[in-house]
């Protein structure tokens, strides 16, 4: 029990640090810090301020604290994706671009047709066509993603169109077949 008691103490995180913005940042990689190389004995970091800017449109205003003796920093903390101006009370200005992460629709496409498999079998399994009609929704959910956001580096329309098209296909199939023989079985039991 200590030892259990003690490798959970371990794997708590202790400590989390902020990393240092770069030109481009994921969302997953925000909030981070935005640093101004000053000498803080000559310039406190509290009498300093930087302004976020998304084009002509501020943002906020945070003043600065000090990260070290010859650095202050500020938090940036926009998620939303495209490109946000920085200027420090200096003079001194920057940008930051958040992107979307592409591996994160990867993740989603991947557990997606891990759990439409799963569905797929439980339903072979139990013949309860309840399963195939989830799996056929979830395609065709799929599909809709795909068609609005695309897939990940895929930039011809005509093969998103196409496999949109073959999702909703392949979900309309599931949703209807199972569908048919519900109500075959309800008629024939009256």
């Amino acid at each position: 029990m200590k030892i259990l008691l003690i490798l959970i103490i371990l794997l708590i995180p202790l400590a989390y640090a902020l990393e240092e913005c770069r030109g481009i940042m994921l969302t997953n990689d925000i909030p981070c810090s935005i640093l101004l190389s000053v000498n803080t004995s000559e310039t406190p970091c509290n009498t300093l301020d930087v302004k976020v800017y998304t084009g002509d449109i501020s943002l906020y205003n945070q003043t600065m604290i000090q990260h070290n003796n010859f650095k202050c920093n500020a938090t940036f903390n926009q998620t939303d994706f495209g490109t946000y101006t920085y200027q420090f009370g200096s003079g001194d200005t920057g940008s930051i671009v958040v992107e979307e992460d592409l591996n994160q629709q990867y993740y989603l496409y991947v557990v997606v047709l891990i759990i439409f498999f799963i569905l797929i079998w439980i339903d072979y399994k139990v013949e309860d066509g309840i399963f195939t009609m989830i799996a056929g929704m979830l395609a065709m959910i799929i599909g809709i993603n795909i068609f609005i956001n695309g897939f990940p580096n895929l930039t011809n329309t005509f093969l998103r169109s196409g496999i949109t098209t073959i999702l909703w296909g392949v979900g309309a199939y599931l949703i209807i077949i199972p569908g048919m023989r519900f109500f075959e079985e309800w008629k024939d039991k009256e």
